[in-house]
């Protein structure tokens, strides 16, 4: 008996009401999943391909989960002939298997290794705890011959954090698209037409046991979007999916078993016969329609990799990435900083290869160790500020600094590496360890504008300062620095600025918003990041300050805060002072740096006065000689409160009524509204602990009542 589209399609070919969009291809009946033993004579034919480059687990992985493997057999049978398909990529070749289908809870996992949110992931040196993986992937080395294969391995230390992994990266890709992934509407339409591409992926636990999957690498979003489609379109239950099916129990330790994996297989075989046989009844039901469409996909999958003079490929990471960027126009990280993150993290791989920086360094640069690790490995302080300065040691200043600056020239295609274009590149990676901090967008974009690379940091060898206090390896530093040792007033440039640009003494990106006024986010002259810290590495004062601001910076206590230095010998007030000397106020103590106006009037006390002076001469001919009351600092800080508030409050009933139509992904992320909702506990408790007590409020001393009534 036949049916016609009315028959499950709802009247006149449209979908019933029911909140599926319209289907415009039938599912179609896939086949059970061949035993294991049936497998054999695929995976014989493709380990002995010539352009193939496996092994054995591999291969089983690749032909496990193939629909059809008697046609994958053909496909790479050597007779009559060879039907992989060549992907030509820098350095060499790759060959994948052209398009078969494959099914989607077998063997194959999202793309967790891609990191095209790799600049948001914390890392191992980063305060905060974090539930992201940074997972740092690497071509496999066949342990019999020495060569490299086509598969890659990344370490795990168990399932549970693989699980984390294949979470975020669904998560990621999700609210990529605002909550409206693209695709997921279309999979229920007509299933996924275009092949995704897949690469074998090897994880090694830190129990020495391993487990072998493919990932996708162009085509994320389409398996996400299949995972959603099938689970009624919530990310959370996907995910729970995903890794139910394919990784197992996140509870156990170790690789999959063969009891897990032939179970994975039961539960395919019962859903196929399933769909089979609810595809032949009158009514396709939803269920049908999301299990039909999400039962197999087409792939192609690399199995070979190939240098150009025909030995193996050594950078499978690299012909990777080559490779997709031909692929498809959004495998692309989605932001420059997670570009430039990529970008990094190929250079330092390929100088870690070619000998250019060692082991113990490319460890700290790839962020997989923490402080006290990099403290016993290089033996620099055991402090985030230090990670910063062995990112910028290592391109800037090491033995091999003039190769680093050629890897860089290569990756991004640069003619000439200028200072500006290398701070960019550099930014994410030098301020990886405080991905968590609050506010890190602002320094990011102020170390991407020249940052700390000034001539000395730049053009002129200099070591980092080895020692196991931190304070005393400053102080070390600074005395150094002041005898005019040039290394040493480099070190504390990289050191004294990095920490300026985190704590906000140092926020310019291309040139400051100049005032007349002291204030926050103002200065009183124009200066980038690193025309300033040359004018602060020049002076006594100068280094002074840029070791008072580290100082700070590492004691992260309220009670030690960086002070301002003299850098020039001036008159102030009658009296005589000298570069390097304390700034004191009229009562003596020395003044501290509150405002990133204070540093900069600070370098260069002449200039500043000179753009204030003019600025304020600019003003007063724009209104006629006259001038308003300047607003006390107290009441412009309660009328920015004022404002703030009402802003927020404004935002928030706007975003609620859009809610309702749309629904709550309105108001973004849950972290985002969780971080919003904690700053709003922080400025509640700030108003309650420190604003004025109710005056109609009457305390009543009870002591005092008890007194009275003993006494009579």
């Amino acid at each position: 008996m036949t049916s016609s589209f009315d028959d499950f399609d709802g009247l006149d070919g449209q979908e019933p009401d029911d909140g599926l969009p319209p289907l415009l291809r039938r599912p179609e009946p896939v086949a059970d999943p061949q035993p294991v033993t049936k497998l054999r004579g695929t995976r014989r034919e493709l380990l002995e391909n010539p352009d193939a480059s496996l092994d054995e687990a591999a291969a089983n992985a690749i032909t496990s989960g193939a629909v059809d493997p008697a046609r994958l057999q053909a496909l790479v049978a050597r007779e009559p002939i060879n039907l992989l398909t060549a992907k030509p990529v820098v350095g060499g070749m790759l060959y994948a298997t052209p398009p078969h289908y494959r099914y989607l809870d077998l063997d194959f996992l999202p793309d967790f290794i891609n990191q095209r949110w790799a600049d948001q992931l914390h890392t191992a040196m980063d305060v905060a705890p974090s539930t992201s993986v940074v997972p740092a992937y690497e071509t496999v080395v066949d342990p019999e011959t020495g060569k490299p294969i086509a598969v890659f391995t990344v370490r795990m230390p168990d399932r549970k954090a693989l699980a984390e992994a294949v979470a975020e990266s669904m998560r990621k890709t999700y609210e990529a698209q605002k909550g409206e992934n693209v695709y997921t509407s279309s999979v229920l339409q007509q299933g996924v037409k275009e092949p995704l591409t897949l690469f074998v992926m090897r994880v090694v636990y830190d129990d020495g046991t391993e487990d072998t999957f493919l990932v996708a690498g162009d085509g994320n979003s389409r398996m996400v979007s299949m995972w959603l489609a099938r689970t009624g379109g919530d990310i959370e239950a996907a995910i729970s999916a995903c890794i139910s099916s394919v990784i197992g129990s996140t509870e156990r330790s170790g690789g999959r078993s063969r009891a897990e994996q032939a179970a994975a297989r039961r539960r395919v075989s019962e859903r196929t016969a399933r769909t089979r046989k609810n595809l032949a009844a009158l009514t396709l039901t939803e269920a049908t329609r999301r299990e039909g469409h999400t039962l197999a996909f087409p792939a192609t999958v690399v199995v070979g990799a190939q240098a150009d003079g025909g030995g193996p490929l050594a950078d499978l990471v690299a012909a990777r990435d080559d490779l997709l960027a031909t692929l498809h126009v959004r495998v692309t990280p989605w932001t420059p900083g997670a570009q430039n993150t990529q970008g990094m993290q190929r250079v330092y791989r390929h100088a870690h290869r070619e000998g250019l920086i060692a082991p113990d360094v490319h460890r700290v640069l790839s962020g997989t160790v923490g402080t006290q690790a990099m403290h016993e490995l290089l033996g620099v302080p055991a402090h985030r500020l230090w990670s910063a300065a062995v990112h910028q040691y290592a391109v800037l200043a090491g033995p091999h600094a003039d190769a680093m600056n050629l890897l860089i020239k290569q990756e991004f295609g640069m003619r000439k590496a200028y200072r500006q274009q290398i701070s960019e590149r550099l930014a994410p990676m030098v301020l990886s360890a405080y991905r968590s901090k609050e506010g890190i967008e602002q320094p990011l974009r102020a170390f991407g504008n020249g940052g700390t690379i000034t001539d000395r940091v730049w053009k002129q060898p200099w070591e980092l300062t080895k020692g196991d206090d931190a304070f005393g390896v400053l102080d070390d530093i600074l005395e150094r620095a002041l005898a005019g040792e040039e290394g040493a007033v480099a070190e504390l440039t990289v050191l004294g600025g990095t920490a300026a640009i985190l704590d906000g003494y140092i926020t310019r990106d291309r040139g400051s918003k100049e005032g007349t006024d002291r204030d926050s986010y103002k200065a009183p002259f124009r200066a980038t990041p690193v025309k300033l810290l040359e004018l602060l590495s020049k002076t006594s004062g100068g280094l002074r300050m840029l070791h008072s601001i580290a100082v700070a910076h590492v004691a992260a206590d309220p009670a030690v805060l960086p002070k301002l230095f003299h850098t020039q010998e001036r008159e102030v007030e009658g009296v005589v002072v000298h570069d390097g000397k304390p700034m004191l106020d009229k009562s003596g103590v020395q003044e501290i740096l509150d405002y990133e106006w204070d540093l900069v009037h600070a370098a260069d006390p002449a200039q500043a006065l000179a753009t204030i002076a003019r600025k304020r001469a600019e003003a007063k001919a724009k209104t006629d000689g006259t001038s308003a009351e300047p607003e006390a600092e107290d009441a412009r800080q309660r009328r920015l409160l004022e404002q703030g508030i009402a802003g927020a409050a404004k935002a928030g009933r706007a975003l609620a009524r859009m809610s309702q139509k749309r629904g709550k992904q309105v108001f973004g992320t849950f972290e985002a509204v969780k971080a919003l909702r904690v700053q709003l506990g922080n400025l509640e408790e700030i108003l309650m602990q420190f604003g004025p007590a109710d005056p109609s409020i009457f305390v009543v001393d009870e002591d005092v009542d008890g007194d009275e009534e003993d006494s009579e």
